[in-house]
């Protein structure tokens, strides 16, 4: 497939799974009265040998097993798809997915991740995107393993946006996160308290200006001001958490750079944040904390060296 096709059927993508989630949900009382709904969330659907569905058929999180015709589309997220009829789309997200032979797909077959298998006898008369299906077998099973898989990829995504910003605080402002780091030994207490304060306060303002149009522009202003002070806390943090592990087991030393000491720390507190539940608590409690010490220090400013020292 020509790279411009490709990009253009990977950038409609979003939107066809878009599509199909809203008219699941649209038309979720209709299914949800129906015998055998063509919607399914956490339940598996089937279209048997000889049925002929004329709407789309959607899966979430279950398993979709077409043996019969979809005049529809077929989208599966997070589930799995065992596929022996005919379609005329096929979607599937962090899903594994098998076309046994005799699958016959009139439009685009579009893969994101998971397990596949496709019999050469499976015929696909429009355009294939596939994406992830040739990574290792390991890597295919968790990020295929439904919902679990759907909530590792996010997770991810997350860690990687925070990676990004943190290192990017630690390149810009290298002096106040030292200083900050600093005062941490002394004004943890005092930092948690004025953290927890400040969070209540932040969910009081942000719901205040939400409650009118006008101010939801606003609200959204003050929730990300806020999660930006956050990080630049939890970055100070880090920094004193990647000093202690990575000198002591010999990594790093005192003439290493200031980011290499905090990607230490977030490497070390990624890995936690795998964890189920305690992985949560413990980023959620250095957030708070870390957004009690930038207020606290005055985002590290120099005063704070002076009082510490």
């Amino acid at each position: 497939m020509p790279l411009e096709g490709m990009t253009m059927k990977m950038n409609g993508l979003p939107l066809l799974v878009a599509l199909s989630i809203l008219g699941m949900l649209l038309s979720a009382g209709e299914a949800q009265a129906s015998h055998d709904p063509g919607v399914a969330i956490f339940s598996d659907v089937h279209v048997p040998k000889g049925d002929v569905r004329r709407e789309d058929v959607v899966c979430i999180g279950g398993t979709a097993t077409i043996e019969g015709k979809v005049e529809g589309d077929v989208v599966v997220i997070g589930g799995k798809l065992d596929f022996s009829g005919e379609a005329n789309k096929v979607v599937t997200v962090l899903s594994p997915a098998v076309f046994h032979s005799g699958a016959t797909v009139h439009g685009e077959m579009v893969h994101v991740l998971g397990e596949m298998q496709k019999s050469r006898e499976a015929t696909f008369q429009g355009e294939q995107v596939d994406i992830g299906s040739r990574l290792p077998r390991g890597v295919q099973r968790m990020l295929g393993g439904g919902l679990i898989g759907l909530l590792v990829v996010f997770r991810l995504i997350g860690l990687v946006v925070s990676c990004l910003v943190v290192m990017l605080i630690a390149l810009l402002i290298p002096e106040r996160v030292e200083r900050m780091s600093d005062a941490l030994h002394e004004r943890w207490p005092s930092s948690l308290g004025f953290g927890l304060l400040a969070c209540v306060g932040v969910v009081v303002i942000v719901i205040g200006l939400a409650i009118t149009i006008i101010g939801i522009p606003f609200a959204i202003l003050v929730g990300i001001a806020a999660k930006i002070l956050g990080l630049v806390g939890v970055t100070a943090i880090l920094l004193l958490l990647g000093k202690k592990l990575g000198m002591e087991v010999g990594l790093l030393s005192e003439a290493s750079a200031l980011w290499t000491f905090v990607l230490v720390g977030f490497g070390v507190t990624a890995l936690v944040r795998f964890i189920p539940v305690l992985g949560e608590l413990v980023w959620l409690f250095l957030s708070i904390v870390g957004f009690g010490l930038a207020l606290v220090t005055k985002l590290g400013s120099a005063e704070v060296e002076a009082g510490v020292s």
